[in-house]
């Protein structure tokens, strides 16, 4: 998922992500600011983003991530987010 499509789907859900969101990690950190970090992700929207991306997700929501295959990062991200 690039950061357009980032944009693209927090202007779908009426967020505001601040200009000075320069990098991916900014802007995912904002969109996540903007719903309260509540929205769940399903296991196709995280199979869209990189690992990078999923990481910086699950720091923001507290999660731990042990894995280094992406799939493996994905199940344990799930799992939490759903514990």
């Amino acid at each position: 998922m690039s950061d357009s499509d980032i944009l693209a789907l927090a202007t779908a859900r009426g967020y505001t992500i601040g200009a000075e969101s320069d990098t991916t990690e900014e802007i995912i950190s904002d969109f996540l600011d903007e719903q309260e970090i509540k929205y769940p992700f399903t296991q196709a929207e995280l199979e869209e983003l990189t690992v990078s991306e999923i990481e910086t997700i699950a720091t923001a929501r507290s999660y731990t991530i042990t894995e280094t295959l992406k799939a493996d990062i994905i199940t344990e991200f799930l799992t939490q987010q759903n514990a």
